[in-house]
């Protein structure tokens, strides 16, 4: 056995002529790669799937906030602008506040909420309509009095949903404005929630945050936070411009007084999580991979017996230490890297179906099918030492007197 060529020949020659005994010795490997596998690429899938429900609820906002502790200045209708201006890859920005007050139904009131923005909320993602549309930008500068309201709203207020078109008296502050509602948006499950079922129902509305200010004599140049709406693509982009521009547009550069949050800091609490989660799972899995290593390790082992005597005349005829446990480990290796290969592919081929019956987003990382491969030859090599040292340091003498 002088080549490396001739220790592979010799080691696939082993295999062939102990087919059955070769496939139970890869089968642990395979069902241990596979479902390792499995894991993984569900995992990866759940991820997936969970940052994109979270973009869907509106994680598509990043929202500034100046600590009045240290600094006295706000933003006003100029700084708004500046800060839209001066950040890229954004949809548009608005500040940022809630109202409470009552909305007058066909039978009774009822309690409302009503959030003051700009046309850039229906850009984050966040606005599904249902009828009609959403405010424009020309809504907003025109200080136009429109507003939007959820279905279940509609249907509480008015009996039926399509009300696009009708006008509705909001009262805060123990003033009343009529709005004209220009769009009716799909219901979320915070709509539905608040909406009551046995308490005292409220509903959420939208309105520019310009008209509102208006109607209700609120001082619009004076607001201590903002929401930038954005695609989650750029999010990251985004999240490093938008302290450095909202200091330098409001000339507080040093002083620490901005505080920006974002859906991201949901995004990576949830996949530490999953990455947790994952991994303890994957971990568990990972134990039918020691039980597969170890079944090569038996089997070698009893590989070695029954070639005895083989090893002592190939050693008798001059064969070195090395080359005999260059050869053993080989087809340790060998049985180890094809269990692995058909364990890749079970495992992909089970991820996949899963994935389609659970409605998870199928991800494959070609770094992990590649660690995985590196995984299963590894094991081969580590528990093929023991049987392969075992061979080469077999005395030829005791070797061939064995019958």
């Amino acid at each position: 056995m002088g080549t490396f060529g001739e220790y592979i020949k010799s080691a696939l020659s082993s295999i062939k002529n102990n087919k059955g005994r070769s496939f139970l010795t890869m089968l642990g490997i395979i069902i241990g790669i596979s479902a390792v596998l499995t894991v993984l690429v569900l995992g990866d899938g759940m991820k997936e799937t969970v940052n994109g429900e979270i973009d869907a609820m509106g994680a598509t906002t990043i929202s500034v906030n100046l600590d009045n502790t240290k600094t006295d200045k706000t933003f006003d209708q100029e700084a708004i602008n500046q800060v839209e201006e001066n950040l890229k890859n954004i949809y548009g920005v608005a500040p940022s506040f809630t109202a409470w007050g009552y909305v007058k139904g066909k039978h009774t009131q009822y309690e409302m909420m009503v959030q003051g923005t700009s046309e850039a909320a229906k850009e984050g993602g966040s606005v599904k309509l249902a009828h009609g549309r959403f405010f424009t930008r020309g809504d907003v500068e025109d200080r136009k009095p429109v507003c939007v309201i959820s279905q279940i709203a509609a249907e509480k207020i008015f009996g039926y949903e399509d009300v696009v078109g009708q006008n509705i008296e909001l009262t805060f502050d123990d003033r009343t404005a009529e709005f004209t509602i220009v769009g009716v948006t799909e219901n979320t499950p915070q709509d539905i929630s608040y909406a009551g079922y046995g308490g005292d129902p409220y509903f959420i509305g939208s309105a520019p945050y310009t008209s509102f200010a208006t109607a209700f004599n609120w001082n619009i140049d004076e607001f201590t936070s903002i929401t930038i709406y954005l695609d989650s693509e750029y999010k990251n982009d985004v999240l490093k411009q938008t302290r450095s521009v909202v200091e330098n547009v409001l000339g507080i550069r040093g002083e620490n007084a901005v505080k920006v949050s974002s859906g991201y800091g949901t995004d990576q609490t949830t996949e530490t999580i999953l990455n947790i989660i994952t991994s303890v799972v994957a971990i568990i899995a990972a134990i039918s991979l020691l039980v597969g290593g170890i079944g090569v390790m038996n089997i070698m082992t009893v590989s070695v017996t029954e070639r005895t005597r083989e090893i002592g005349i190939r050693k008798s005829l001059g064969a070195r230490t090395s080359s005999i446990l260059v050869q053993f480990l080989a087809e340790a290796a060998i049985l180890t890297f094809t269990g692995g290969l058909i364990g890749i592919a079970l495992g992909l081929s089970l991820a996949f179906l899963i994935c389609k019956l659970i409605d998870f987003a199928f991800v494959v990382n070609p770094l992990l099918i590649a660690i995985v491969v590196a995984i299963s030859t590894a094991i081969g090599l580590f528990f093929g030492i023991y049987p392969a040292r075992r061979a080469a340091k077999l005395d030829p003498i005791e070797a061939l007197r064995t019958e």
